[in-house]
């Protein structure tokens, strides 16, 4: 069925370029923010008085936030199924593909065109980096393709699985010793703000290094070139596996390794998909340990 919406074009999408955007990828990127103010709210959100955010609109692409941040900026080269996905998206709002001023098949061209332009100007990248990135592409769009399915959970791929394990069983064993304890304390008529931890001094020494290994496997992994299977990690890991505490923590840790985006990611999945009670405990410890603004964006994540 053909969406519609008489709300206003979603001003977001107005990024300046840097002179430094090379032509092919200006023009490129220029179609796609034209495709995004085609982009409409949905009856809930447009009942409420409010216009499509744009992390509501990378929800839409099957993308994350700054994925589609960077490449309306020119700061990233967009991916095809990301391509698609808007054009997509964008025709079935403004009411079919000749209301959008361009085919699926000329924005194809432009990112052919944008792609033949980064490696005639002497791209860094060598063949087994392409080779890999393309890897990884085919990877996200068949994860894509599961997600439009409605698949809650991915089959991870078996070669994933082997790198990933040990870290999930370590952490899944420090939420087995700490389960009890956190029943009683979440069941008292005045709860702390914050899961406090008591016992065994080892233990906590266990937990923190379990908390530490996370981090640094999910900083290997983004500095290989696999993002999306980091998120993947820290998104399971703080939902199935982690406390609300040792989840600040791990956030505290990206800082401190200057892996912002990942912390940024996983600040948007738990503040949206966690309960509110666990999403107020990770504010106020990130507070506590000042860092008021990444607690501010986990409660704003939660509000959206």
């Amino acid at each position: 069925m053909t969406r519609t919406d008489d709300a206003g074009s979603p001003t977001w999408p107005g990024k300046a370029l840097a002179d430094h955007v090379r032509p092919h990828k200006r023009n490129l990127v220029l179609a796609l923010q034209a495709l995004c103010r085609h982009l409409r709210p949905d009856q809930e959100t447009k009942q409420a008085g409010k216009t499509l955010t744009q992390a509501k609109a990378a929800r839409r692409l099957l993308c994350c936030e700054s994925v589609l941040s960077r490449g309306l900026s020119g700061q990233s080269m967009p991916s095809p199924a990301m391509i698609e996905a808007l054009h997509r998206e964008a025709s079935l709002d403004a009411g079919g593909e000749h209301m959008v001023g361009i085919t699926l098949d000329a924005l194809r061209l432009l990112h052919k065109k944008a792609e033949a332009e980064r490696h005639r100007l002497g791209n860094e990248e060598s063949a087994a980096e392409i080779d890999a990135l393309s890897e990884q592409l085919r990877t996200a769009e068949a994860e894509c393709a599961a997600l439009r399915q409605e698949i809650e959970e991915l089959t991870p791929l078996r070669e994933e699985v082997s790198g990933l394990r040990a870290a999930v069983d370590d952490l899944k064993a420090t939420r087995a010793g700490l389960q009890g304890h956190l029943t009683v304390r979440q069941e008292t008529s005045t709860p702390p703000p914050v899961p406090r931890r008591r016992g065994d001094r080892r233990q906590m020494r266990r937990d923190v290094s379990a908390v530490r290994n996370l981090a640094a496997q999910v900083s290997e992994l983004d500095a290989e070139g696999r993002a999306e299977i980091a998120l993947r990690l820290l998104r399971r890991s703080s939902t199935e596996v982690l406390n609300p505490l040792e989840t600040a923590g791990l956030l505290l840790l990206l800082r401190q390794q200057q892996q912002d985006e990942l912390a940024d990611n996983l600040i948007h999945v738990y503040g949206r998909d966690q309960a509110d009670r666990d999403v107020l405990h990770v504010a106020l410890t990130l507070h506590e340990q000042g860092s008021p603004d990444d607690a501010g964006a986990i409660l704003q994540a939660a509000l959206e």
